[in-house]
């Protein structure tokens, strides 16, 4: 690993110290509730059904089944390495539970912002954009270096992966399941976990497949 990653990754984890304590000190902030009236005040029209079909995949019961929908898809066409690496965004999913619990951060109540979802679990970091930026990172990786997989593919799973790392984040806010604090934390321990995933998989990967997905 080369000094700028290094150094990268160092500023991430003091960050995510940095962005802890803040949290912990202030649980409901002055910058959160601006964002948050912010994202649920400016639009021109009702957009509570497409935020909430962006957060879909992050939720309880499709998490884990698109994980194992895109495994058995990966299998299928003949790319082990990649199905079990798919398998393995359930640990970050597994282990950002429990940072949830130690840190135990309240949620928004219909005291501070229009709650479009509810949910009982601690709020920080936000789970679903820990999921979006693991999960849908690695089917964008893999996207781009695998010079084998067809246009098509790497068009559409590529830019439907990269639109939902991004809009998740709107989403989240928008629909009153978490603070924007939650949404940076959830990108900082995401990048973190994805980091790990990736050094592995390009650690180990050839990318020479016989096959080519079409």
């Amino acid at each position: 690993m080369n000094k700028h990653l290094l150094a990268f990754y160092a500023l991430v984890i003091l960050s995510i110290i940095g962005l802890i304590i803040f949290v912990e000190n202030h649980p409901i902030s002055h910058f959160d509730l601006n964002m948050t009236q912010e994202i649920q005040e400016q639009r021109a029209w009702d957009i509570t059904l497409p935020m909430k079909f962006i957060s879909v995949f992050g939720d309880a019961l499709v998490a884990p089944l698109s994980i194992i929908i895109a495994s058995l898809f990966f299998f299928i066409v003949r790319r082990r390495r990649e199905a079990y690496f798919t398998l393995a965004v359930i640990l970050p999913d597994l282990f950002n539970m429990v940072i949830k619990i130690f840190i135990h951060r309240p949620r928004p109540t219909l005291e501070n912002a229009k709650i479009f979802l509810s949910f009982n679990q601690s709020s920080f970091p936000s789970g679903h954009v820990v999921h979006y930026v693991v999960f849908f990172g690695f089917l964008l990786t893999v996207m781009i270096v695998d010079k084998n997989i067809s246009l098509v593919w790497k068009i559409f799973v590529g830019f439907i992966s990269a639109f939902l790392i991004i809009t998740v984040s709107i989403s989240r806010i928008y629909l009153g399941a978490h603070w924007a604090t939650d949404v940076i934390g959830g990108y900082l321990f995401g990048f973190i976990y994805l980091g790990i995933l990736l050094k592995y998989y390009f650690k180990y990967s050839i990318f020479k497949h016989p096959e080519k997905l079409s």
